[in-house]
């Protein structure tokens, strides 16, 4: 089980049940904390659907009370490949 969270706007920007791409950062103890990651996941607010937990955040960093959950299908580079 992985931790993250996001920051949004509104909690429409969270689909439940869709595949969204989302910039989460990586609250796991360990070398990777806090690194930024650009993911293709499936969230929902029931905290127990999907394996991965997500605390979300509004724009100021402003902690919503409930927690979600994710599953992360794929890692996302967003570099254009001509720049890679």
């Amino acid at each position: 089980m992985f931790k993250y969270d996001t920051y949004i706007e509104s909690l429409t920007d969270l689909p439940e049940g869709e595949e969204i791409k989302l910039s989460v950062r990586d609250l796991t103890p360990g070398k990777q904390r806090y690194a930024y990651k650009h993911v293709m996941a499936i969230v929902s607010a029931d905290p127990e659907r999907y394996p991965d937990k997500m605390q979300v955040r509004f724009g100021r960093g402003q902690l919503h009370g409930q927690p979600y959950s994710m599953q992360v299908i794929k890692e996302v580079n967003i570099v254009p490949e001509r720049y890679l």
